[in-house]
């Protein structure tokens, strides 16, 4: 490779960034009631989240009568799977659904398994009889069924909500307009803050309300908070800039990978102007730059031997 190219910068042919964060606003106006919405959607589902995350082991405990070592075990679990969906919810919202859509249908199994919970706390067929002296009947299978079940309904939904929602609050900001793009900082201030705020409310009082008047009573605001929040959150689908998916990069990733793995016997030539690169009027919004060759990274070149293929024809 000689001098000129080595100098080549690492990206190339790239696109402002204007372009690509302004794109697919549907001709819709900033309206600042959609991020308020949006900032109070999460404030209010942090109320709803925390008000079963936090005092969870407790329930198990009193209520369901599990042991100490099995009430770990299941909330261990369940923080995991929660904490591990907003990847599926990503995955989904950047490939097929978008951000909105996401929400959305994550909303509907959020509120099921919430409203499902408030039931097993109310309902006296959905927990085992009360202790007797020292005696405590454990909760039935069904009972753990129903329960766990609800439990695991709350998990995909927050997954979905967490993975999108701050997201779309971000869309709804135009970075080539110097005011919006402030705004659009000022935003990610806020929303942590309506997370902290939740949580916060819900540690104190909700938790509270909980083991001193009734557990019913709490996971009920649990309940209603989303409800008001869900309620909100669609009144604002009008005024909404919802941008189309444009895929995902763990899906490109994956697919470097495979074709790489599959030609890993090609012998890579040292003049990289035979690969395949694709060509300059391809690239998009999803992909606006070029990454230049370097040695670092032969061992994914294997994909690109062969200019006369696409790479979707090599992974065919």
């Amino acid at each position: 490779m000689d001098a000129e190219a080595g100098e080549a910068p690492l990206l190339s042919h790239q696109h402002s960034p204007n372009q690509v964060s302004s794109a697919n606003h549907n001709g819709k106006p900033f309206n600042w009631k959609a991020p308020a919405i949006i900032l109070a959607f999460e404030f209010l589902e942090s109320i709803a989240y925390a008000g079963i995350a936090l005092n969870l082991v407790v329930y198990l405990g009193k209520v369901l009568h599990g042991t100490t070592a099995s009430n770990a075990a299941n909330v261990d679990t369940w923080n995991g799977t929660t904490f591990l969906t907003p990847v599926l919810g990503a995955f989904l919202a950047d490939t097929y659904w978008g951000k909105y859509k996401t929400v959305a249908i994550s909303i509907i199994f959020y509120l099921t398994g919430l409203l499902i919970v408030t039931a097993s706390a109310i309902i006296p067929s959905l927990q085992p009889a009360a202790c007797e002296g020292t005696s405590c009947p454990p909760a039935t299978g069904f009972q753990n069924f129903v329960f766990f079940t609800a439990l695991y309904l709350v998990s995909v939904g927050t997954g979905g909500v967490k993975s999108a929602l701050l997201p779309l609050g971000a869309d709804q900001y135009d970075d080539s307009n110097l005011e919006q793009s402030k705004k659009k900082q000022a935003f990610f201030s806020w929303f942590f803050i309506a997370i902290n705020l939740g949580v916060f409310i819900s540690g104190t009082v909700v938790v509270w309300i909980q083991q001193n008047v009734a557990w019913s009573l709490g996971f009920g605001i649990s309940s209603i908070c989303l409800i008001i929040a869900t309620v909100a959150f669609l009144a604002g689908t009008p005024i909404y800039r919802v941008q189309l998916p444009t895929g995902s990069p763990l899906k490109s990733l994956v697919a470097v990978f495979v074709a790489s793995f599959k030609k890993r016997k090609v012998e890579v030539p040292a003049d990289s102007s035979i690969l395949f690169d694709g060509n300059d009027a391809d690239l998009t919004n999803e992909a606006p730059n070029k990454l230049a060759h370097t040695e670092g990274f032969r061992y994914v070149y294997h994909m690109t031997e062969s200019k006369a293929a696409s790479i979707a024809d090599k992974l065919v």
